[in-house]
């Protein structure tokens, strides 16, 4: 019986995942295709900040890229955003996929950045760079 075959039979919640890539149980391919599935929060990275500024609220990375945090709970992600000091925000919830392929269509666009996705940037900082994201999405469907 092969990994994938253990997956099929069991569900895994998204901290088992997470906590199985960071042991290096699952190999990155392997993770982005049993995580897929998982349900995260999120928000859009434009944003109002608490001192009355309007900002992106996106984590810096090379050459005019970004990281948009993905929460695997709701609390986590309002600790975060608290300490980002950001107010007034819509908090979605989705598939990991759904949230990879939004992040593919807006770096379609014009945009002054183009984004990458973190997973949990509190505790374990799993990054999927903005050129990964078509090649991540790939993978995962085949």
């Amino acid at each position: 019986m092969g990994l994938f075959d253990v997956f099929k039979k069991k569900d895994f919640e998204a901290k088992e995942l997470l906590e199985m890539h960071e042991t290096k149980e699952l190999n990155d391919k392997a993770f982005l295709k049993a995580f897929a599935k998982v349900e995260l929060y999120y928000t859009t990275p434009f944003g109002d900040h608490k001192d009355g500024s309007q900002r992106l609220f996106v984590l810096p990375g090379p050459d005019e890229t970004g990281y948009i945090p993905v929460f695997i709970s709701e609390k986590d992600m309002r600790e975060y955003y608290e300490q980002a000091g950001r107010k007034d925000y819509l908090i979605m919830k989705g598939p990991f996929i759904s949230i990879i392929e939004t992040t593919s269509e807006t770096n379609k666009r014009n945009t002054p950045v183009k984004l990458g996705l973190l997973i949990d940037p509190i505790k374990y900082k799993i990054t999927l760079d903005a050129p990964m994201v078509n090649p991540a999405i790939r993978m995962i469907r085949r």
